[in-house]
């Protein structure tokens, strides 16, 4: 099964489906979450306290005093290393949603919802709509055939559309074109996905001949990388 970039996350308004930005590796954004809560700021408590706690063991009349001194620096170090871990926004879970930088918008993700606040209703209508094409695209069971190529074109062209419709949300005529593009290659995985469970179903079996078949019937080239 093909990672969908589409990922449910929570926020002040509720559950929502998210469209990553495409080309952007989430594996990075977390090493980058783990290096911004660790420098400066609460690197330097941390050194600042390690090297209290050493001084501590080696001043024995001083050692519960600076050791306490170092134990609270090291705490601190730790309080703002989370903090600043919560708040870097790549982590889209309910322990963050208080904290997190809101990185939507286009910056990081869509969701419909950032759509509300730009002209009419439609436009964060036909963004929910758009997400959830990517994401039936790259989760449902005929994704393993489709091919990454043709995942990755679906996914640019999903995130394109939302990026001009963010740009001009009442330019829905000049969108029409990527629109019926979208569409068509959602019906063709859409029905391909009913196709395999029809020949599932069918013949009990996991057999790659006959999804091959169900696929060559509903996958012209609708989409091309």
């Amino acid at each position: 099964m093909n990672e969908s970039p589409v990922r449910y996350g929570s926020f002040s308004s509720g559950t929502e489906p998210v469209l990553w930005r495409p080309g952007l590796a989430r594996e990075r954004l977390c090493r980058r979450a783990v290096w911004r809560c660790l420098l400066p700021d609460a690197g330097l408590y941390a050194l600042g306290g390690v090297v209290t706690l050493l001084i501590g063991v080696a001043n024995r009349p001083m050692l519960v005093l600076v050791v306490a001194a170092g134990a609270v620096l090291v705490v601190v170090a730790v309080l703002i290393a989370r903090y600043d871990y919560l708040r870097f926004g790549h982590d889209l879970s309910a322990r963050t949603a208080a904290w997190r930088t809101d990185r939507g918008r286009g910056e990081w993700y869509f969701r419909s919802t950032d759509f509300l606040d730009r002209g009419p209703l439609a436009a964060a209508a036909l963004a929910a709509q758009v997400i959830d094409a990517v994401h039936l695209s790259h989760s449902g069971p005929a994704a393993p055939w489709i091919g990454q190529g043709h995942l990755d074109a679906v996914h640019r062209l999903a995130w394109d559309m939302l990026l001009a419709l963010y740009q001009a949300p009442t330019a829905h005529d000049d969108l029409q074109p990527v629109i019926a593009r979208l569409t068509l290659a959602t019906a063709h995985i859409r029905e391909a996905n009913r196709r395999l469970h029809h020949a599932a179903a069918t013949t009990r079996t996991d057999d790659l001949l006959a999804h091959l078949t169900a696929l060559h019937d509903v996958l012209p080239a609708a989409v091309t990388p």
